[in-house]
């Protein structure tokens, strides 16, 4: 059973598990789902080698397994009304009151016992998450997005799948 919106999904599958994005994109707002575009398909090839590498974490090679929420809800694209020029939250959007609660909101909804940020954006929600769950298991890795894994150098000439596997391995860290 899933319940979505452009910035959150609650799945019963591995509910233990919440994976955290930065905002909704173009598609996310169309689809009204998190990580419906380009960045899920990449999401889905990060949680197949993430899956083996730490299966404790990550005990389904699957997107659709995991509760998703994104750490700021605005959607953000150039072609979108109102857009600053930012695809990413700033932290002061995300530590916003209105924003803290609505994350909040989702954390007692979902009560996870693990956390995964991905990318810096997402993991300025770490602060309010782990004022209510202070023992929360959180890790981090790189955001899927095409502009975050293609671009470094130890990469360049390497299959797309395979950029993305070892920017996942590569990013992964636990959050301390």
């Amino acid at each position: 059973m899933c319940r979505n919106a452009a910035d959150f999904r609650f799945v019963d599958v591995h509910p233990r598990v919440l994976l955290v994005g930065a905002c909704p994109g173009r598609e996310e707002e169309r689809d009204g789902r998190p990580f419906a575009g380009q960045s899920g398909q990449n999401l889905e090839i990060m949680l197949r080698r993430l899956q083996v590498l730490h299966p404790l974490v990550f005990p389904s090679p699957q997107l659709d397994a995991y509760s998703l929420v994104n750490a700021h809800s605005l959607p953000r694209y150039p072609e979108r009304e109102g857009y600053d020029g930012s695809t990413q939250p700033r932290k002061q959007d995300v530590l916003a009151p209105e924003n803290r609660a609505r994350l909040i909101a989702r954390l007692q909804r979902v009560q996870p016992e693990i956390i995964v940020y991905l990318g810096k954006a997402a993991q300025f929600a770490h602060e309010v998450f782990e004022e209510h769950i202070p023992d929360i298991r959180a890790y981090r890795t790189g955001h899927p997005s095409t502009q975050a894994w293609n671009t470094p150098r130890q990469y360049r000439g390497m299959p797309r799948e395979e950029k993305i596997r070892r920017w996942a391995e590569d990013q992964f860290a636990a959050v301390e």
